[in-house]
């Protein structure tokens, strides 16, 4: 969760992916029981700043577009008061 916080998504979870499968093959455990937690991992840590997803990315280029706009343009931190919570109670539940 901590890499995708930082980096795209879909490269930290194919970066895992070798590790997973280690990781279940030492521990006897089937690679299906660790898959959906490493890609919930990578979207909540993903949640944290703005570059964490392409959606904020996105969010943010219309807020700064419109002259109306009801927010003022997104920080590189201003989404981690929400979003750095909200992944340390979903890694919890995950665990």
């Amino acid at each position: 969760a901590v890499f995708s916080a930082f980096l795209n998504n879909t490269p930290i979870v194919a970066m895992l992916l070798p590790v997973s499968e280690g990781w279940a093959a030492g521990c006897n455990l089937s690679i299906k029981v660790l898959l959906i937690p490493l890609s919930f991992a990578s979207m909540l840590g993903g949640m944290c700043t703005l570059i964490g997803t392409s959606t904020n990315l996105v969010l943010n280029a219309q807020i700064e577009a419109d002259p109306n706009a009801p927010l003022k343009p997104l920080s590189m931190f201003s989404m981690s008061l929400v979003g750095f919570p909200a992944a340390v109670a979903g890694i919890l539940y995950l665990s």
